[in-house]
């Protein structure tokens, strides 16, 4: 059987639905892999157990884990060691199942883990991870390429006069590389704006400020992308009360979406999370965030490179999306780059060493 690594978890502010991402994937493909669960801790460190799929020990998983391994990564061998108390045992993946949101998982820090240790991954590399996850660089990029995102201003240094100036009220204030709607304020006014940023600082350095559109239309398109092979979801249209906070995407209990979407506005929808895609050089599941206003223009609003649940939600089928993802991560690891030069650098500069030693 196939071994695969499945890693969740992090460092982040969106740790708890990386675990519930982890174990939806893990019990969706539990009879088609041998899989070696890595949970990454809130201290950044890598370990796997016995009862990994068990949601509740994650409450307290040092005290509740059973049969604790921490696990390395073996840098440009393609495995991990499990360091057990009396020996430490080799696990040889073919692919990483990567469902680690946030820091550390989506900002592209696993895929230079992974890519260093020479494991094939489901999601971006680490580039285009690191560009989606920076909200600017990414409508950057995205405006660049003539798709419609709506204004922003980033600054280094906040002036609230030069925000207000460029952006008219209301206003919504994001940390630039946060995910899950976490830290993220609409503001009608100074006081408001001011109080915002100090909310959003505590998640981020770098803040994104954006004109809030009124009664506004919210639509998620995800699609699956290796090797130029582009398969595109359903459209999903959100109902939010104002902003999409993190209570309304994780904590209700029925959900707060639509698949009802206009045939030629969904496929206008889809057009675009594709052209995304490709203009940010993204491989694996995204899941695109969009905005319509009165007028009906539409607008590019996030780029989600490991979504929740892996978007599984828009295919229709965990399972599927899951082997899909890693049968086209192993067709990427199938490219062949060169990565070696031949030159007489070394010994050209051997020779002008000695030639410099032997002066003196």
């Amino acid at each position: 059987m196939e071994k695969i690594l499945v890693i969740f978890g992090g460092k982040s502010v969106e740790h708890d639905i990386s675990i519930i991402t982890g174990l939806q994937a893990m019990r969706a493909i539990k009879n088609d892999y041998k899989m070696l669960p890595i949970y990454v801790d809130d201290e950044g460190k890598f370990w796997t157990g016995e009862n990994l799929a068990d949601l509740n020990i994650y409450a307290d998983f040092h005290a509740l884990v059973k049969n604790k391994k921490q696990v390395l990564f073996n840098f440009g061998c393609g495995s991990v060691s499990i360091k057990g108390a009396l020996k430490t045992k080799k696990f040889v993946p073919t692919c990483a199942l990567v469902c680690m949101h946030g820091t550390n998982g989506e900002d592209g820090t696993i895929s230079a883990i992974l890519s260093a240790a020479n494991i094939c991954y489901t999601c971006p590399d680490m580039a285009s991870s690191a560009i989606c996850m920076d909200k600017a660089a990414a409508k950057i990029i995205l405006k660049a390429a003539g798709l419609p995102v709506t204004d922003f201003v980033c600054q280094n240094k906040i002036d609230e006069r030069e925000i207000v100036k460029k952006l008219s009220y209301p206003i919504i204030v994001k940390p630039a590389r946060c995910g899950s709607s976490i830290g993220i304020q609409k503001c009608s006014n100074l006081s408001e704006l001011k109080f915002a940023i100090e909310v959003a600082k505590n998640y981020d350095t770098k803040l994104i400020f954006e004109h809030f559109i009124e009664n506004r239309r919210e639509f998620n398109c995800a699609c699956m992308i290796f090797n130029d092979k582009c398969t595109l979801s359903k459209v999903c249209e959100v109902k939010s009360s104002g902003c999409y906070s993190f209570d309304e995407k994780y904590l209700q209990e029925k959900p707060s979406s639509t698949f009802k979407v206009e045939k030629l506005l969904a496929n206008k929808i889809k057009l675009l999370t594709k052209k995304a895609a490709q203009a940010l050089e993204c491989e694996g599941v995204i899941r695109v965030d969009f905005l319509m206003d009165e007028e009906g223009e539409i607008y590019i609003n996030e780029i989600n490179t490991i979504p929740g649940s892996l978007a599984f939600y828009l295919f229709g089928n965990m399972r599927e999306v899951c082997c899909e993802l890693i049968e086209g991560a192993r067709q990427r690891k199938e490219r062949t780059l060169i990565t070696k030069h031949q030159s007489q650098a070394l010994s050209i500069f051997a020779q002008a060493d000695m030639n410099n030693y032997t002066k003196k």
